[in-house]
């Protein structure tokens, strides 16, 4: 989460509402909460990617890989954060296959110039 966000959340934790229901809810950087609720949709969509991936490499610990697709994913993230999470896809692509797929070629620039090419494969249809 801390690096997805650029260190602006920096981590998850499980809390419960006004009427004593669990929720969950991102950690800022001064230590306050933030609910789901009053995430915007980049930042709520950074946090449910982080719940994936962590649960993808936990499982990968002890268990054979399997394809990971995702398809467009980065469609509320700013370039900055765009281009950290492909970066997070890449470390990712080490322990397993890593299908993306974007019709937004603003993307294919940043993959190009922030992830090492031997890693990435693009394939335009």
């Amino acid at each position: 989460m801390n690096r997805i966000t650029l260190g602006s959340l920096t981590g998850i934790y499980a809390d419960y509402d006004q009427r004593g229901e669990p929720v969950l809810k991102a950690l800022r950087m001064d230590g306050t909460g933030l609910g789901v609720e009053e995430m915007s949709d980049g930042t709520r969509d950074q946090l449910f990617l982080a719940l994936r991936l962590g649960g993808i490499r936990h499982y990968l610990d002890s268990n054979p890989p399997f394809p990971f697709i995702v398809d467009d994913i980065l469609v509320h993230f700013d370039d900055e954060r765009s281009a950290q999470t492909l970066q997070e896809l890449a470390l990712l692509s080490k322990q397993t296959q890593v299908l993306f797929f974007t019709h937004h070629s603003h993307l294919l620039h940043l993959a190009r110039q922030h992830l090492d090419q031997d890693i990435l494969q693009i394939h335009e249809l």
